[in-house]
């Protein structure tokens, strides 16, 4: 009788965290149509959603922001890592309702490593066609990954040998000089 009404415990406490689970997992999709809603980028709801899903996987309790805390100190994750997901928890906790204190991460300052051109030539020229291409365009008009990926072949002038860029990430439209052959 006694084994009886333990297993009968272990599975209604078995259905109640299945029924937990279930609960956040909708609420991380509902986070994530909120942030489109919101007009956030796909790249970010793509981020802030695996990143609240990481917590989930690392055992963490969304609903309780000291376990947030505590699941993101214990990790082994650089400060600029940490930092990015107390952003993500702290835009799913507002979207929830909850208020809680941020932790403050603050990374140091260092000085970007910058390739040589001649590294960069070398880079180039290791690459497929495609690659090559894209990089090659990269290094001659200074513009970002997102907005060459962006680019039509209504964008590119020949005769001109102008390309056209339309702003992403809340920059300016503009156009480059560059040898197109």
């Amino acid at each position: 009788m006694e084994s009886e009404s333990r297993i009968k415990e272990r599975a209604a406490g078995a259905t109640e965290k299945a029924k937990t689970e279930a609960e956040v997992k909708g609420k991380i999709i509902e986070f994530a149509w909120w942030l489109k809603k919101y007009g956030y980028s796909e790249a970010t709801i793509k981020m802030w959603f695996g990143r609240v899903a990481d917590l989930v996987r690392l055992g963490c309790n969304l609903l309780n922001p000291e376990s947030v805390k505590e699941t993101i100190a214990l990790q082994s994750w650089n400060i600029t890592s940490k930092t990015m997901y107390v952003d993500a928890y702290n835009s799913f906790a507002r979207f929830v309702g909850i208020s809680w204190e941020k932790p403050k991460y603050r990374s140091e300052a260092r000085l970007p490593l910058i390739p040589t051109e001649t590294d960069i030539d070398q880079l180039i020229a290791s690459c497929g066609k495609k690659t090559a291409a894209f990089l090659q365009l990269l290094k001659e008009t200074g513009m970002r990954a997102c907005e060459a990926e962006a680019l039509r072949w209504a964008d590119i002038d020949v005769e001109r040998q102008v390309v056209y860029v339309r702003g992403k990430k809340r920059s300016d439209p503009g156009c480059f000089q560059c040898q197109i052959s």
